[in-house]
């Protein structure tokens, strides 16, 4: 007879299990160049998507998704142009897409723009058309939500942690 998980083991793997229906969907490869940032879009329902995209040419974060837009026919996105810069009002990805202009006061349906350059996320100090990327940045956008991005799995990670419990159960 197999011995059974301990609780706190199977509330883990229930935590998991959980939320394995609203995380990182897909990761999608873009354009060519020596250079590689990427972008990470997180939707209300919870569903994300990261894109790394490749590029030779100084960018903009807003040129980033413009890239991915146009190199995807699964990705589309609307913005509004101000003398200020641009205002992005929804991004679509497959079947998941969200459209706002933080006019729903007080629920916050727009999409907030972070960076992180080093370390933690940060709430982005500049719109999206006035970043200037680098290789290696990381930009997401989230919709409906000041919460940080999702944290992105390392590959393999739900693997190594269903053997740790293997292997303690033993």
């Amino acid at each position: 007879m197999r011995p059974s998980l301990p609780a706190s083991a199977a509330l883990a793997v229930a935590c998991l299990a959980s939320s394995s229906s609203a995380a990182i969907q897909a990761t999608f490869d873009i354009g060519s160049g020596s250079s590689t940032s990427s972008v990470q879009v997180d939707f209300a329902n919870g569903n994300g998507y990261l894109f790394n995209v490749s590029w030779n040419q100084p960018m903009t974060g807003y040129q980033l998704l413009q890239t991915i837009d146009a190199g995807l026919d699964t990705v589309s996105h609307s913005a509004q142009t101000y003398s200020f810069g641009v205002f992005v009002t929804g991004i679509g990805v497959g079947a998941d897409n969200d459209f706002g202009t933080g006019d729903l006061w007080p629920i916050e349906n727009y999409w907030h723009y972070w960076t992180q350059d080093s370390g933690s996320w940060q709430l982005a100090s500049v719109g999206a058309s006035s970043r200037t990327i680098f290789d290696g940045s990381f930009d997401a956008w989230v919709f409906g939500s000041p919460a940080v991005p999702q944290a992105v799995p390392a590959p393999g990670a739900l693997a190594l942690f269903a053997l740790g419990l293997r292997s303690r159960r033993r």
